[in-house]
C-alpha cells in the first residue's frame, strides 16, 4: 500500500496511491458510512489496525487521477537527519568512519512536497543533493533495543537533504543553517508501511536533469535503520509523527572533485528514486 497526502484547499488530507487514482480517505469513509482519517499523523495515530481498514477503503473506490501533493506528512515540528552515514560517501569525502550517528536537525519550513519548486536563494552558490531514505516514527520510542527498534517505524518514504556547501563550511561549520532554508527537504511521493519494505537493502538513487549522479544500496549504511532508532532513542524520546533522513550515499556533488563541480541551479530537476517506493521530483528557480 502506498499513501500520500494531497491538498484539499489549504489543508493536508490523506489518500491512497493506486494504479487508477488517488482515493481520498476521508470522502470514501464518508461516502461509505466509516470513520476515516483525515491526514497522515491521525493515520499514524491510530496505528497499526490502520492499515486493514484502509486496504478495505482502497477496494472498489471512487478515485482522482489529478492531485497536488502535499508532504507526505505535515504537523511534525521534529525532523531528525544522519550525517555521513553510508561507507563509501564517507570515503568520497576523505573523513573517517563516525564512531556513533551523527545528529543535526530541520525544522518544518524545511518540508516541502513531490513536484514542488525550491528557491535557491542568490547569496549562495554550491547548492547539493542528497538521496536518503526517510523513517516516519509510529510509536513512541524510548531506550529500544535494535531488536526491537523496528517496530516502532510506522512506514518509510523518500527524502531529499538539500545542502547549502559554502554555507554548511565556510562559516565554521553551519550544519542547520546550511539545510534547513524553505524548502529544503523534499518528501514523498508516497509512505509504503514499514513491514513492506527490508530498509536495510533498498536499491537508493538520484539523477539531475536525467543524468544518474548517485546509485546505491541502504546496505552501505554505517548505522542501519534499527540502530539509529535505538541510539536517538537511548538519549530522549522519539514520538510519532518524528522523521528520520538516514544519510546519503556517494556521488553528491560535494564529493566530486573540484574541477567537476556542477552545484544544482535554477531549472534544474533532481529525482531521487528508491526501489519500493518510488520517485520524488523537485524542480528549482
Amino acid at each position: 500500500m502506498k499513501l500520500v497526502q494531497f491538498w484539499r484547499g489549504d489543508t493536508a488530507a490523506l489518500g491512497i496511491q493506486t494504479e487508477r487514482g488517488i482515493v481520498d480517505v476521508q470522502a470514501e469513509g464518508a461516502r461509505r458510512g466509516l470513520p476515516a482519517p483525515t491526514d497522515m499523523m491521525q493515520a499514524i495515530q491510530e496505528g497499526e489496525e490502520l492499515w486493514a481498514r484502509l486496504a478495505g477503503l482502497a477496494q472498489g473506490a471512487e478515485c482522482f487521477i489529478d492531485a497536488p501533493l502535499a508532504p507526505v506528512l505535515t504537523g511534525t515540528d521534529r525532523i531528525f537527519c544522519i550525517g555521513l552515514n553510508y561507507r563509501q560517501h564517507a570515503k568520497e569525502c576523505n573523513l573517517p568512519i563516525p564512531p556513533a550517528p551523527v545528529l543535526f536537525n530541520k525544522f518544518r519550513n524545511a518540508l516541502s512536497a513531490h513536484g514542488d519548486c525550491v528557491t535557491l536563494p542568490p547569496e549562495y552558490k554550491e547548492y547539493d543533493y542528497e538521496a536518503e531514505l526517510v523513517l516516519v516514527m509510529g510509536k513512541a520510542a524510548r531506550n529500544v533495543s535494535e531488536a526491537e527498534a523496528l517496530d516502532y517505524v510506522f512506514g518509510c518514504t523518500c527524502g531529499n537533504d538539500l545542502s547549502t556547501r559554502d554555507l554548511q563550511f565556510l562559516r565554521g561549520g553551519q550544519w542547520v543553517l546550511s539545510k534547513t532554508f524553505d524548502g529544503f527537504a523534499p518528501l514523498g511521493p508516497c509512505l509504503v508501511p514499514a513491514g513492506e519494505l527490508d530498509p536495510n537493502n533498498l536499491d537508493i538513487s538520484s539523477t539531475v536533469n536525467g543524468e544518474t549522479r548517485q546509485n546505491s544500496n541502504t546496505s552501505d549504511m554505517i548505522f542501519t535503520p534499527a540502530q539509529i532508532i535505538a541510539d536517538l532513542s537511548r538519549h530522549f524520546t522519539l514520538l510519532p509523527g518524528d522523521l528520520i533522513f538516514t544519510g546519503t550515499p556517494q556521488g553528491v556533488m560535494h564529493g566530486y572533485p573540484a574541477d567537476q563541480k556542477n552545484w544544482l541551479k535554477p531549472g534544474d530537476r533532481v529525482e531521487i528514486t528508491i526501489q519500493g517506493i518510488g520517485t520524488l521530483a523537485t524542480t528549482f528557480r
